[in-house]
């Protein structure tokens, strides 16, 4: 496993940023489970801003993520991760560039995809479910149709799902740092109160750290962690967090 050093507390603390090949030994390993670490990593990538699409419940799926230009160099850390999932074609640039133009500015942004695959399902049956969509023909009359739509969701067996990895990468996914209030806050927004309550309860459960769930804005939630438990935090998932990153959990500042 690839070892980058991060210091804090002046403790000297090894960042995993990949996993050992060896434990991808053939291609039967890949149809049916992920490595531990690399399960964990999609576990708090998905509960964040991962997606991963399923065209119908009768063909495989992909795990995709799309990153911000400041985020390059996280961006490469996940394609290397995921190597081995992805197409042939896309193994020497697994991250793709992409120019956006808004208004008067071109923004680059980075994405990346694996290939559709068969251990990718479970992920899928685990973050999603299927929900019927109501469509009103063009002139709104009472003539509908329906068709199938997978929702994400948060999974409700997240509390044995969870561990260190997953919420290191839940927080680099869609977490920041609070400076005015010395908090982390995780945007839990997209999902239901009901399921930021019971994630909230898992972290608390799973890690004995203090989490609040806080109204955002409409009918968003999300959680917060207080500045009496950001040390248990800190401790907890700095291991694990990409050195670019550090400032979603308060320990560097963020670099513009």
């Amino acid at each position: 496993m690839k070892i980058t050093n991060i210091k804090f507390n002046n403790t000297v603390i090894p960042f995993q940023n990949s996993v050992n090949t060896e434990e991808i030994k053939d291609r039967e390993t890949l149809n049916n489970t992920l490595p531990y670490f690399l399960d964990k990593v999609l576990i708090g990538i998905m509960l964040g801003d991962g997606n991963i699409s399923r065209s119908s419940l009768t063909s495989n799926s992909r795990f995709e993520m799309s990153f911000g230009q400041k985020y390059k160099e996280y961006a490469e850390s996940i394609g290397n991760l995921f190597i081995d999932y992805v197409s042939e074609s896309s193994k020497t640039m697994p991250i793709k560039t992409v120019e956006l133009k808004l208004k008067d500015k071109v923004y680059t942004n980075y994405r990346f995809k694996t290939a559709s695959l068969p251990i990718f399902n479970k992920y899928h049956s685990l973050f999603y479910k299927m929900e019927t969509q109501i469509n009103l023909n063009s002139k709104n009359s009472v003539s509908k149709k329906s068709s199938l739509r997978f929702i994400k969701i948060i999974p409700s067996n997240i509390l044995e799902l969870l561990d260190p990895i997953s919420l290191a990468y839940l927080i680099m996914s869609d977490g920041n740092y609070d400076k005015s209030r010395n908090r982390v806050r995780i945007y839990t927004n997209s999902y239901s109160k009901e399921e930021v309550d019971m994630l909230s309860k898992a972290l608390n459960t799973k890690f004995g750290i203090y989490t609040a769930v806080l109204h955002d804005r409409k009918d968003q939630w999300i959680i917060t962690i207080g500045a009496t438990q950001l040390d248990s935090l800190r401790n907890l998932v700095s291991p694990y967090f990409h050195h670019t990153l550090l400032y979603r959990i308060g320990i560097l500042e963020e670099v513009e």
